[in-house]
């Protein structure tokens, strides 16, 4: 299946493309998108899937299906 995916942000070792399509096999979870983008930490990123927040602990559970943008941010970090 393809879906969407989107890096607001993101610094080196960013994917090199704020947007593009990736293919995944049926029956894909937004973890295993995430661990396609290279990302050091995906679990500090904050992700969104068509608009809804996905927190760190249902990534592994959360199914997605053809069509489908996932959107990912850099942790926020303040003092």
């Amino acid at each position: 299946m393809k879906i969407t995916v989107k890096t607001v942000a993101i610094r080196p070792p960013a994917p090199p493309n704020a947007e593009r399509v990736i293919e995944l096999p049926d029956g894909a979870v937004v973890a295993d998108a995430l661990s396609q983008l290279g990302l050091a930490r995906p679990n500090s990123h904050a992700t969104l899937l068509n608009d809804e927040t996905i927190p760190a602990g249902r990534r592994g559970e959360t199914a997605l299906k053809a069509g489908d943008i996932l959107t990912v941010f850099p942790p926020i970090k303040g003092g």
